[in-house]
């Protein structure tokens, strides 16, 4: 007993000397905590309930400005805040003060003379105006009203009421401060509404800083940090606009720096705002800061923001999410705004020489940097290259005009070689190998040329007596049919892979179809125009991937499928392949046969259901190119693997840190190796060059974004390179490689310089295809492979071999037994490289499959199943889904699926009998998916029949199946199972909602249990109307009129109604419709315009004016035409060619828009326009619909290409912004765009609903129009005022407002 007693006390003591830190993150975590408020005579406190110590005050003195201090840090007894420090003793904490009101207009010189001079003349200070930033007294402030709003609970609130006082003590505007306390994830969270009501006029005039602003406890010599949503820190945030600002420091009795995070709001004037970052790290939104701002009097202005206190790290994304959490946008682009910020700030920008520009940089510490290459030099670069001699080549393109327009206009683009020939940094001799191929966009030198990319052909370039001039009448057409709709995603980034393959990029929006041309093909000159038919061939499409193309093989692939505009790729020393991408999170990592994250628009296979995303846990603003790994000898270790990308929008060179996750890779934000501190700089592209140097390409302009070219001879190129290079200058380093002997090129796949050892490769392949290598090379070679310790190294010699052709099929099959996992993965990926493996390389690959313990070898052989022959897929996949530790593996699981995908359907009992076998869930419950789509039912339920471990997730595929698929009944042997089923706890529901699609009774009666028990949860009832709306349940539709009573199932009821014909529903809901909220209104209109029985109603409502037109969007009017039939063009006017003299309304318009009327428009006024017109369809600032393209980044300063959009929306219209429009059996519309498709189902896109899928068979007819869903005439039904107004809204760089649709 003693000895038990003894054991109880040492845990404990264990458990009570926990640290600090353990006890914070267990207490903040563990538990869902409540609050309380004390109210004094002074003060607010808030407290966690049962404890005395308060988390935050907020003093609220008679005759004293209101402020926050302390804020405590979450789980502490540290203060966040600091009250009147020395530096700045009228600064209180966290509190609200401007420092200029009611000024009659002081000179900028005036207020650098008088601003801070107390003794100052009455009329200068009239003219400043009066500052109740720096004075918090009663002559400023007068206390009205302290209230308590919610004085306990997991959110507590409180307001308090303030005057401020003009000269004479007189209130001039009635202050509120509103706020809520709250706790989320061990951060304290205070959200703030403030409202100022104008007692009289007031003017807060422009100044550097005033209104919210935090003062945390700084000293001299402390570490700290501010960072911004826009990555920029210190005073590079000063003045920068941002949605929020963190301010970080050491804090005395924190183990962790204290930080303060503020938050701006989409509903404040100027978002997002400008900020104030002093040198004490004290920061504050100052909308001031860009101008005069007013409020005339009885109007009250309401301005929002979130303060976050914690300690720990700050994690920019989970910050992010934080402020997406906060205003209600947690979507992939609700930073959008931060890209137009980026291009405002370019255009206003100076133009700085090459010089002035290196000056401006700043670079890591112990790093130097310099202008390698600049105009008159090179202009326009678009690409860039080495050759054996390490002289960089040059792409100029110089028939870029934007992303819309430009191919062979301007006739003067060339390739150029540039040489350093005294190696001092900076290139001295400049040759032009190559002038007159129009847009050339990706250039790569090897086999004795050039290979060129220039839309739409692979061009291969030769220089066969090395003489530095193109063989111009030897120019062959390798391959034809690349797009350039978007000149920014078309073909790119030419880079030579470790297998011997060009590896080359393409975007999601220029689709391709790729194939030899026709004879000799045609090469495009200056002055031609672009082939309109090039997507009408037979060839490989490719809508946005990696693709390959082998020199000798003269074969064509697409390695993996998705993305946006990737440009830059790479691979590291273990030969994994990495791309840098644009718009979405900006690094992948390339698996042959992977299919990735889009952008937008659908995959070719609908049936791989999910797809592969970033590796990145971190976010930028927006644009990364030019992936590079550093994998040379000038850098010291730390940087040794690091991947460097160049940013647009944040104009730098930035580095990840590649880390081990699995099969693949985690990739965290390194450091800002480069900024170029100039909002002009726009590096896309990287390299590393033969002495170790790290360059990065400018296409320099002043539109970053490229919608136009400003700076047509602008280009630069930077070389970065440490003070103190490592580099050792070896023999022969500079010289030309290709006059080096095959075994020293060989001896260069031991150099530290990757550099070299891979053009050494280049060389060698070029060689061994003209004829044999020296025996002594490939003895040189296979020593290394076999005996060398590095397993670089070894996959260096490994690769040669490949390339060269001196590896047979039996070494490749004995080197799937090596030691080291990536030389076994790299012997799989060569043994399929060119056809199904050989019976006994199946026998080992699958062999291999069954106890492999490596995740990296595991996926090399799920990804060479695609290349394996289907019949022999089945055994190497059913080993491999044995892994149960692959279950959250990055990739494995998805190479799986896409691998077994196309035998599930074919074979029913195999899929089942590997489903039973599955430890991964994902590839279970995609089976039982992809049985429900090839329309095995049957055999599925067959299979859920069996008691397993598979069932739930073979029932949740099953689930997921049937969605789409209305069409199929009962199979016969469901209802035995579904009583089985019913016998598990565990399996009810799931079974319950899949009986329901199958129209049983009983599985009905529940869900209108559900809805009718007042207890069910709100998602549980939308669910259940949302079930049985889609088997037009006879007892939903009685109970419709009621459930449209209840504003928390209104709109999930409103769609219900669409799928009924019930003329009495449609007149309730027409009835109703002024009574509803914006988003019930869209989706009346719907519903409305869903059927004829609803579609003639609404019809009349808007001939007889009962139904504003203006709130039909023009969209709807089309479908109504459909649905009503012609008749409803007697209503409406012209619809399909509402505006047939499109040059005369371009005219009008073009006169109506001047710049003078423009900004003489209210934007608050055009944003209701938008939001009637353009919201439901266009994402715009992280807000809006996904139908037509997000316009955050598009070029809608510009007058003319608003106008030409807008008044022909179908003059290039994308395939996948194209209108559907369906109409099922029992004769409902649906108008869409498609975003998936197979043989059974169609899976549409439509305004304001999730995706909706539709089965084939309901499908009575479907017409593919050649329209958008934006039609012509958009215009037509509004004033010359609310063009006006709409315009003015579109053109401002974010918008004045933000409107908040009501749910």
């Amino acid at each position: 007993m003693k000895r038990i007693g003894l054991i109880i006390i040492v845990i404990a003591c264990l458990f009570a000397c926990k640290t600090k830190t353990e006890k914070n993150s267990t207490s903040s975590a563990a538990k869902v905590s409540n609050f309380k408020i004390e109210k004094g005579e002074d003060f607010i406190k808030v407290f966690r309930q049962d404890e005395s110590s308060a988390l935050v005050t907020q003093n609220v003195k008679s005759d004293f400005r209101p402020f926050m201090h302390p804020i405590m840090a979450p789980d502490s007894e540290v203060e966040l805040t600091q009250y009147s420090p020395g530096h700045h003793p009228h600064q209180t904490g966290l509190y609200w003060g401007f420092t200029r009101v009611n000024g009659t207009g002081a000179e900028p010189e005036e207020l650098k003379k008088w601003f801070y001079d107390k003794n100052k003349p009455e009329d200068i200070q009239q003219k400043i105006g009066r500052d109740f930033f720096h004075n918090p007294g009663s002559d400023h402030w007068q206390r009205v009203s302290i209230q308590i709003l919610i004085a306990e609970g997991a959110e507590v609130k409180w307001q308090s009421v303030y005057n401020m006082l003009d000269a004479n003590k007189k209130p001039i505007l009635k202050e509120t401060q509103i706020w809520t306390f709250k706790e989320k994830e061990g951060k304290h969270l205070l959200s703030l509404e403030w409202q100022g009501e104008a007692l009289s006029d007031i003017t807060i005039n422009e100044f550097d800083y005033g209104g919210l602003f935090l003062r945390m406890p700084w000293k001299k010599g402390i570490e700290g940090e501010v960072e911004n949503a826009a990555r920029q820190r210190n005073e590079k945030a000063e003045g920068k606009r941002a949605m929020w600002v963190d301010a970080g420091m050491e804090i005395e009795g924190l183990d962790e720096w204290g930080h303060i995070a503020i938050f701006d709001h989409p509903d404040n004037d100027k978002f997002p705002q400008t900020w104030r970052v002093d040198s004490q790290l004290g920061i504050g939104p100052v909308g001031a800061r860009m101008g005069d701002w007013h409020i005339k009097k009885g109007e009250i202005k309401t301005i929002q923001h979130q303060i976050v206190a914690y300690s720990g790290k700050l994690d920019p994304v989970k910050m992010n999410d934080l402020w997406g959490d906060y205003v209600g946008d947690k979507g992939m682009y609700n930073t959008a705004s931060l890209w137009n910020i980026a291009r405002q700030e370019a255009r206003d920008a100076k133009l700085l020489n090459p010089q002035e520009a290196v000056n401006a940089m700043t670079i890591k510490e112990g790093y130097k940097v310099n202008a390698y290459a600049s105009e008159p030099m090179i202009t326009q670069p678009m690409a860039f290259c080495w050759d054996d001699r390490g002289r960089m080549w040059i792409a100029e393109n110089r028939d870029y005009e934007n992303r819309q327009n430009g191919f062979s206009n301007s006739g003067d683009s060339r390739i150029l070689i540039l040489e350093d020939t005294d190696r001092d940094g900076v290139v001295d001799s400049r040759k032009v190998f190559l002038e007159g191929i129009p847009f050339p966009s990706a250039i790569a030198v090897g086999h004795d040329g050039l290979f060129l990319g220039a839309p739409p052909n692979l061009l291969f370039v030769p220089d066969k007596d090395g003489d530095d001039k193109a063989d111009v009448a030897a120019i062959e057409v390798l391959l034809t049919g690349w797009g350039m709709r978007d000149r920014h995603e078309t073909i790119n980034s030419f880079h030579w892979g470790p297998d011997g393959w060009l590896y080359g990029l393409e975007g999601f929006a220029t689709p391709s179809v790729i194939r030899k041309p026709k004879g000799k093909g045609k090469i495009y000159k200056h002055g031609e125009a672009f082939p309109e038919d090039l997507l009408d061939a037979e060839g490989v499409d490719i809508n946005g991937g990696v693709w390959r193309y082998h020199p000798i093989k003269k074969r064509f692939e697409v390695v993996a499928h998705g993305f946006s505009n990737p440009w830059g790729i790479d691979y590291d020393a273990k030969g994994q392949m990495l791309i840098s991408a644009c718009v979405i999170p900006h690094l992948f990592h390339i698996i042959p046969g992977g299919i990735y994250h889009r952008q937008g628009g659908q995959h070719y296979n609908p049936y791989i259901y999910e797809d592969i995303q970033t590796i990145v846990d971190h976010r930028h603003r927006s644009a990364h190119g030019g992936a590079r790994i550093y994998q040379s000898d000038a850098f010291p270790a730390d940087q040794q693997g690091k991947i460097f990308m160049a940013n647009i929008h944040e104009h730098a060179v930035l580095s990840d840190v590649l880390n081990k996750n699995g099969s693949g890779f985690s990739a965290s934000h390194g450091e800002d190796f480069m900024l170029a501190n100039n909002a002009q700089w726009i590096g896309f592209s990287m390299e590393v060059g033969p002495e170790g140097g790290l360059y990065v390409l400018d296409w320099h302009d002043a539109d970053i974004c490229g919608n136009e070219v400003v700076n047509k001879d602008t280009g630069r190129v930077f070389r970065i390179m440490p003070e103190k290079s490592l580099a050792e200058n070896w023999p022969g380093r500079y010289t030309d490689l290709a006059k080096k002997s095959d075994a020293q090129l060989v001896d260069l796949q031991l150099s530290k310089s990757n550099w070299h050892a891979r053009r050494a490769r280049i060389i060698l392949q070029n060689r061994a295809n003209k004829g044999e290598l020296d025996a002594a090379a490939v003895s040189k070679a296979r020593a290394l492979l076999k005996n060398h310790k590095n397993e670089d190294i070894r996959l260096r010699a490994l690769w040669t071999l490949h390339v060269t052709n001196n590896l047979s099929s039996d070494e490749l099959i004995q080197l799937t037994k090596d030691k080291e996992q990536y030389i076994r993965g790299w012997a799989i990926q060569f043994m399929v490289e060119d056809a199904y493996p050989s019976k006994i390389g199946l026998d080992a690959l699958t062999t291999l499959a069954k106890s492999e313990s490596s995740p990296v070898v595991r996926l090399y052989l799920a990804s060479a199943l695609q290349r394996i022959g289907e019949d022999d897929r089945w055994a190497i996949a059913a080993s491999l889904v044995k892994y149960k530790e692959d279950i959250s593996d990055p990739n494995i699981p998805f190479m799986l699926w896409f691998g077994i995908e196309p035998l599930v359907a074919k074979d029913p009992k195999k899929a089942l009998e590997l489903a039973g076998q599955s430890q991964i869930p994902a590839i279970t419950e995609k089976i039982g998916r992809r049985l429900i789509d090839g329309d095995k039912l049957e055999q599925l339920v067959a299979g859920v029949a069996k008691k397993s471990d598979a069932q739930v997730h073979l029932l949740n595929g099953m689930l997921s199946g049937l969605e789409s698929r209305a069409d199929l009944k009962e199979p016969s042997n469901w209802s035995v199972t579904y009583e089985q089923l019913q016998a598990d706890s565990n399996l009810v529901a799931i079974s319950d909602e899949i009986a329901q699609r199958f129209g049983s009774v009983a599985a009905a009666i529940k869900m209108m249990a559900i809805i009718n028990d007042p207890n069910s949860k709100v998602p549980q009832q939308q669910n259940a109307i949302k079930n049985l709306a889609v088997q037009q349940r006879k007892e939903l539709e009685a109970m419709l009129p009621k459930l449209l009573q209840n504003p928390k199932l209104r709109l999930v009821a409103i769609r219900a109604v669409a799928a009924y014909s019930n003329e009495d529903l449609g007149k309730l809901v027409l009835k109703e419709y002024p009574n509803y909220s914006i988003l019930e209104k869209q989706e009346v209109i719907q519903t409305l315009a869903s059927r004829p029985i609803y579609g003639w109603p609404l019809a009349l409502a808007i001939k007889d004016g009962s139904m504003p037109k203006k709130d039909i969007p023009a969209y709807v009017a089309l479908q109504l035409k459909r649905v009503v039939g012609n008749g409803f063009v007697e209503i409406w006017g012209p619809i399909d060619e509402i505006s047939g003299d499109k040059q005369g309304q371009f005219s009008k318009y073009q006169r109506l828009l001047s710049d003078a009327a423009i900004s003489e428009a209210d934007p608050s006024q055009g944003e209701l326009v938008y939001q009637r017109t353009c919201f439901a369809c266009h994402m715009m600032h992280g807000k809006g619909g996904v139908i037509g393209p997000d316009l955050t980044g598009s070029n809608r300063t510009n007058t003319a290409y608003l106008l030409s959009n807008i008044l022909d929306p179908n003059a290039d219209i994308q395939d996948d912004y194209k209108t559907i429009v369906i109409t099922t059996n029992d004769g409902r519309t649906y108008s869409g765009n498609i975003i998936a498709e197979n043989d059974r189902n169609v899976s549409l896109r439509v305004v304001g609903q999730d995706p909706i899928s539709i089965s084939t068979s309901k499908i009575q007819n479907r017409e593919v129009t050649t329209k958008s869903m934006m039609p012509d005439g958009l215009l037509n039904n509004l004033s010359d005022v609310e063009v006006l107004n709409l315009v003015a809204y579109l053109k401002v760089l974010n918008p004045p407002t933000k409107l908040v649709v009501s749910p």
